[in-house]
């Protein structure tokens, strides 16, 4: 299994953004590319691509399969990334105006966040928990686009750690995982 986080946006570590739609920038499309360039003769000949919903996690996964020449994508939207509620399109300095509190739990490293007006910690490990399972239930190979907090979540399923103890995949990064469901 190859878990890729999508390529760069004008918004990537610079505002939260979870549900808006930001397109990756000119060094995203060009870094998508090229990912998937090295990419392709890697990867399995029946490999699946899945990726969110989401612009940028879509278009990292149709330069995928372009590559490839893989004529079908799946979305799933369990692959989104978290509902930043009232953070949604802030940088850290906005939001920490408006919401001093959360923004002194981000700076201090805390990722179980409940997001105000968005969604909760639990919501979003139960979503992308079930997302993975059901990729390794089925057995295929499989390539999936997605986002810094679910694959958060899925490298700390698959490796057994915290998801607190995983660090954020930076943009257009490729993690290959032995897939396994604990039980």
């Amino acid at each position: 299994m190859i878990l890729i986080r999508h390529a760069s946006t004008d918004w990537t570590g610079h505002r939260y953004g979870g549900r808006s739609e930001p397109p990756l920038n000119a060094a995203g499309r060009s870094a998508a590319a090229l990912l998937a360039a090295e990419l392709s003769p890697t990867r399995a000949a029946n490999a699946r691509i899945v990726t969110s919903s989401s612009r940028r996690s879509h278009a990292t996964a149709w330069a995928i399969a372009g590559a490839a020449g893989v004529e079908d994508v799946t979305v799933d939207d369990r692959w989104r990334e978290a509902d930043f509620g009232i953070a949604e399109g802030l940088t850290f300095d906005e939001l920490a105006r408006v919401a001093p509190d959360l923004a002194r739990r981000l700076a201090d490293g805390e990722t179980d966040i409940d997001w105000p007006d968005g969604e909760s910690a639990a919501e979003l490990a139960e979503r992308v928990g079930a997302a993975w399972r059901e990729l390794v239930e089925a057995r295929d190979d499989v390539v999936v686009v997605s986002h810094a907090g679910p694959l958060r979540i899925t490298i700390g399923l698959a490796t057994g750690r915290e998801p607190h103890a995983v660090d954020i995949p930076g943009p257009g990064a490729v993690i290959r995982l032995a897939a396994t469901v604990a039980r």
